[in-house]
């Protein structure tokens, strides 16, 4: 009888151990992503334009029953013109569509640059068969079942909608022409995309 319990709490370890692993639930839930492309450059630069305006204000203290001025007082303020916010739109660098590698894969995948940052960003196209840990990944080359030298981007926000991943200081546009999405933990590729 005892034997028979431990065998029985060996399968249930296993059985939750391989779940917890593999996690075949990934597969058919989704997890959606609702960020816009402001979200991803929503600092703003303030000026001030115009000139300083000087305003000149004259108090004065008088005797009621006299009506004789005794203190007349000048003040001068300074005030700015309003302050006006000034917004560029980021511009759009190279851009592909999403094509699944032994998984379902659709979407767009768009470089965004705006004042010198730059931005990969999953438009709200984007539906990539789910998986446990998947990675954002740039590369130099399509080797997508051995990627090489790549920028680890960290992990897929969702697999479902819109989604903004700012890029480090060593993105080179001219090298990192491709965005992979990696299973880290079984080392296979998901989706890709290459863009142009």
């Amino acid at each position: 009888m005892r034997l028979r319990n431990l065998v029985i709490l060996g399968a249930v370890v296993a059985l939750i151990g391989g779940f917890l692993l593999f996690r075949p639930d990934k597969l058919f839930v989704n997890d959606p992503v609702d960020e816009s492309l402001g979200d991803a450059f929503a600092t703003e630069t303030t000026m001030a334009e115009g000139p300083m305006t000087p305003t000149t204000v004259v108090a004065t203290t008088s005797i009621p029953e006299t009506g004789i001025v005794t203190e007349t007082t000048m003040v001068t303020e300074t005030t700015m013109a309003p302050a006006t916010t000034i917004v560029t739109g980021p511009m759009r660098l190279s851009s592909g569509s999403f094509f699944g590698i032994d998984h379902s894969a659709a979407g767009t995948a768009v470089i965004y640059e705006q004042d010198g940052r730059y931005v990969l960003r999953f438009e709200e196209d984007t539906d990539i068969q789910n998986g446990p840990d998947l990675y954002v990944w740039l590369t130099n080359d399509t080797d997508w079942d051995a990627p090489g030298v790549h920028l680890d981007l960290g992990k897929l926000k969702g697999n479902v909608g819109g989604q903004n991943y700012e890029l480090p200081p060593e993105f080179d546009p001219s090298i990192h022409r491709n965005v992979l999405i990696w299973c880290l933990r079984f080392a296979v590729p998901f989706a890709a995309a290459e863009l142009n």
